[in-house]
């Protein structure tokens, strides 16, 4: 008996998919807030200038995270975009191949 296969069907593997959301979460939120301080405090940005690291992570970035508000889903935008970025790319290729 010959079993035929659906060239649509795809089979995902979900551990590659779990390490995957890992590592670009791990990055968002640690890695990407310095990168962007940083580099805008480099390019002489005007909001960076005065603020202080302490600031930037304590009342801008983390901070709205123990509350839910605007400033709540903004920060998670922030944290989650390398992820989301990444993401987009990824189903951007596979959307064509097809």
């Amino acid at each position: 008996m010959q079993v035929s296969t659906n060239s649509k069907s795809k089979n995902y593997d979900l551990s590659k998919e779990l390490w995957f959301c890992l590592m670009f979460n791990c990055i968002g939120f640690t890695v990407w807030p310095l990168m962007i301080y940083y580099l805008s405090k480099t390019l002489s940005i005007d909001y960076f200038i005065d603020l202080t690291l302490r600031t930037w992570a304590e009342d801008i970035v983390y901070g709205p995270l123990g509350d839910f508000s605007l400033s709540t889903i903004v920060s998670l935008v922030l944290l989650l975009t390398p992820y989301l970025c990444f993401l987009g790319i990824r189903l951007l290729l596979i959307r064509s191949k097809t």
